[in-house]
C-alpha cells in the first residue's frame, strides 16, 4: 500500500514539473490554455511584438510627435469666419478683416457674406480702395440690394464724396421707399451740397419736420454757417419747443457765434450736435455699429 501511494506522489510530483520547465503550453482539451510556440505566457503578454521604443521626454518629444490631422477646408472656413466675428465685435479690425480673408479663401460659398463684412471693415479702417473693390462685386450680385446701396452711399459720403453718395442712396429709397436710414444719409448728402429744400423732403421720409431742421442745422454748422444753423434750429424749436437737442446746439452756437465747429473725421465732438434719426430724437452715439446699420451719418473732413 505505501508502495502504491508512493507511485501516485511521484507521477504528481512530475506532471508539476513538466508545467514549470514547459511554461504551461499546450495545455491539452480543456482549454485552459492556449498553444504558444514563443515562449509562454510571459510573452503573449507583451504590447509590443518588436523593441519597445525609447520613451522621449521634452523638446525631443516634440521634435518627433506626428503632425496635427489637416482640418477640411470647410471646416477651416468655418472656425476662421467665427474667428473673425469674435475680433469684428471686440473691436480689433485689422484681424478681423485677416480672419474674414481666410474664410472665403478656403470656402468659395462664404465669398459674398465674407465679403459684406470686409467691405464695412475695409471702410472703417479708411482701405478705401479695398472696399470700393468688395461693394462692387457684391452690387454685381446684388444690384437690387437697398441695405447694401444704403452701405455704399454712407461709405461715399464719410469720404465726402457728396454727390456719389446721393446717387446710391437714391437708388436705395427708389427700390424700397420704407428704407427711413437711407432717407437720413440721403438728406445728409443733399444738405452737405447746399441742397436745403431736398434735404428737408428727404429727412421728412423719416422723422418729423423739427427734427429735419434740426438735421439740416447740424451740416449747416459742421460747415460753419453758423447763422444758416441758428436759423433752422430756432425753426425747429417753433415747431417743437421741447427738443431738447435743438435746444442744447443753440445755446451752443448762441454763446458762441464767431467759434467754428471742430468736426474730427468720425463725426462731432459733441453729442448734440449729432443729427437725428428715425429710432430716437435724443442724443446718439458718435459712431454707427458698422455702416451697414448707420444710426448716424458724419461728416468729415478731407
Amino acid at each position: 500500500m505505501a508502495g502504491y501511494t508512493f507511485a501516485r506522489l511521484s507521477s504528481k510530483i512530475g506532471v508539476a514539473l513538466g508545467l514549470l520547465l514547459t511554461g504551461c503550453h499546450g495545455a491539452g482539451a480543456n482549454g485552459l490554455f492556449t498553444n504558444n510556440t514563443s515562449g509562454g505566457l510571459l510573452t503573449n503578454a507583451r504590447l509590443w511584438k518588436e523593441n519597445p521604443p525609447t520613451l522621449l521626454i521634452g523638446p525631443e518629444a516634440a521634435a518627433q510627435a506626428p503632425p496635427p490631422p489637416e482640418l477640411p477646408p470647410a471646416e477651416v472656413a468655418r472656425l476662421a469666419l467665427r474667428t473673425a466675428q469674435e475680433f469684428e465685435k471686440n473691436g480689433r479690425i485689422p484681424e478681423a478683416i485677416q480672419f474674414y480673408e481666410k474664410a472665403r479663401a478656403h470656402d468659395p460659398g462664404l465669398r459674398l457674406v465674407a465679403g459684406r463684412r470686409l467691405a464695412v471693415l475695409y471702410d472703417l479702417s479708411g482701405q478705401f480702395a479695398q472696399a470700393d473693390a468688395q461693394y462692387g462685386e457684391l452690387l454685381r450680385a446684388f444690384p437690387k440690394d437697398a441695405d447694401l446701396l444704403n452701405d455704399i452711399g454712407y461709405s461715399h459720403y464719410c469720404r465726402g464724396q457728396w454727390s456719389t453718395a446721393e446717387q446710391h442712396l437714391l437708388r436705395a429709397v427708389q427700390l424700397q421707399p420704407q428704407h427711413k436710414k437711407a432717407w437720413v444719409n440721403l438728406g445728409m448728402a443733399r444738405a452737405q451740397q447746399g441742397r436745403i429744400e431736398e434735404s428737408l423732403q428727404a429727412f421728412q421720409q423719416a422723422v418729423s419736420t423739427a427734427e429735419a431742421h434740426c438735421n439740416v442745422a447740424f451740416v449747416l454748422a459742421a460747415q460753419g454757417k453758423h447763422t444758416e444753423a441758428l436759423r433752422h434750429y430756432q425753426q425747429a424749436l417753433q415747431l417743437n419747443p421741447g427738443l431738447t437737442l435743438a435746444q442744447a446746439a443753440l445755446s451752443r452756437l448762441s454763446s458762441a457765434p464767431g467759434e467754428k465747429l471742430s468736426f474730427p473725421p468720425t463725426g462731432p465732438t459733441e453729442p448734440n450736435q449729432q443729427p437725428l434719426t428715425p429710432e430716437s430724437p435724443g442724443v446718439f452715439p458718435h459712431l454707427p455699429s458698422s455702416p451697414s446699420d448707420p444710426d448716424v451719418p458724419k461728416p468729415r473732413q478731407l
